[in-house]
């Protein structure tokens, strides 16, 4: 019985010599999954979205009820930082909740507690920077806020006013 021949070139420019599936080429040159064919299914594919940390999110996919949540977030720093913070304290105490049911359990599992915890452990080193934001968030409120800027304007000012006096004598 003859075999086929898969006959996709290779790196070397030679016909590849593999056995072909049923596609007509080997497993290494276009066998197995093509993506789905109904073109539905290809915009906004969920098929392996599993904790959506690396979902990419488009304007024109979101709902009614997130577009409208959209256009309410405030785009200020500190605004932004302080959500972030409040937030991350209540997905902790949802966590420290989980933990609570796990362990209320007759048999509680000892990898779901231990999963928890680390999650917490994550959010808590985020919250870490969050502090460190926020500080410096701080830090150049107060530098705008300490008439530095009005000083430099003013210093501006003379230094305009001077130069044209002495153009003018001139």
């Amino acid at each position: 019985m003859e075999k086929k021949l898969c006959g996709a070139k290779t790196r070397s420019g030679e016909p590849c010599k593999k056995a072909t599936l049923a596609n007509g080429r080997c497993r290494f040159h276009g066998g197995k999954s093509t993506g789905p064919k109904n073109p539905s299914k290809l915009k906004g594919n969920k098929n392996a979205l599993k904790h959506g940390l690396y979902e990419t999110i488009w304007l024109d996919t979101l709902t009614e009820e997130e577009q409208e949540l959209f256009a309410q977030v405030s785009t200020d720093p500190t605004s932004q930082v302080e959500n972030r913070f409040k937030l991350s304290e209540i997905r902790i105490r949802r966590m420290m909740n989980r933990i609570n049911q796990e362990q209320q359990k007759k048999k509680p599992n000892p990898a779901v507690i231990r999963a928890i915890e680390e999650g917490i452990t994550r959010i808590e080193v985020n919250l870490v920077s969050l502090v460190r934001e926020s500080s410096r968030l701080l830090e150049i409120n107060k530098s705008k806020n300490d008439g530095s800027l009005d000083r430099l304007n003013e210093i501006l000012e003379r230094a305009r006013k001077d130069h044209a006096r002495k153009e003018y004598e001139r």
